[in-house]
């Protein structure tokens, strides 16, 4: 019986790191794109911490696919305590994150409030800052920072940019009066806990992976046993 639900336990394994190595193949395939096609990008640039997780994906789901089909200890024990590394490491970040997230509002608000004053001060003078800043009052529906209209006000017309209300196209506009700083702050967080949500989910996954590992591994060394 034991041995029954070891070899499933065996080919769950495999087919999970499989598919995980097939996952981080394609996450270094658009790591390799990105960078062919922005040659002038640094080496600390978003496709080289892509290739690079993707390698370290691949490299540990390797050892999670053959320590499973080849049946050997050393691999299935290196995967399987590594896995248990990873999980560790993930809780105790998820519960710092959450510790941030719960103690940390205000922060987060100046930290958001500086981030966009400084793309708000240039949005008159920095074509690709104005872009920013009206995709961003557009999605969110609001206009200034803190209530305050300054910043989106032109100083040679004394009007309003256009993206602080509903309708550009329309006689009757509506401003937007909902403050831009509360509304990214409240998405950020939103998101985190989203984030927060799939990192406990994958934690899970780890840890089982890591018990089904030390399960094949015992069941293997049994097998050595009676040989």
């Amino acid at each position: 019986m034991m041995g029954c639900l070891s070899g499933i336990a065996r080919y769950i394994l495999f087919l999970f790191n499989f598919l995980i190595l097939a996952a981080a193949a394609g996450l270094i395939a658009v790591g390799v794109l990105y960078k062919v096609n922005n040659v002038g990008l640094d080496v600390l640039s978003v496709s080289t911490y892509t290739i690079v997780v993707g390698v370290v994906i691949a490299l540990i789901a390797f050892f999670g696919c053959c320590g499973a089909i080849k049946e050997s200890r050393c691999l299935l024990s290196t995967y399987a305590y590594v896995m248990v590394t990873i999980f560790i490491l993930q809780v105790v970040l998820i519960v710092l994150a959450f510790l941030a997230m719960k103690n940390g509002n205000l922060e987060l608000d100046e930290e958001v409030k500086t981030y966009l004053t400084k793309i708000y001060e240039n949005i008159f003078t920095s074509p690709e800052e104005a872009d920013i800043v009206n995709t961003l009052q557009r999605y969110f529906e609001c206009c200034g920072i803190d209530n305050s209209y300054t910043l989106v006000t032109n100083a040679t017309s004394g009007l309003l940019i256009e993206s602080c209300f509903s309708d550009t196209d329309t006689q009757q506009k509506v401003m937007y009066i909902k403050n831009c700083v509360n509304e990214l702050r409240d998405f950020i967080m939103n998101n985190a806990k989203i984030i927060g949500g799939i990192a406990i989910g994958v934690a899970l996954v780890e840890l089982v992976a890591a018990i089904f590992s030390f399960c094949v591994k015992d069941n293997i060394s049994r097998q050595h046993e009676f040989v």
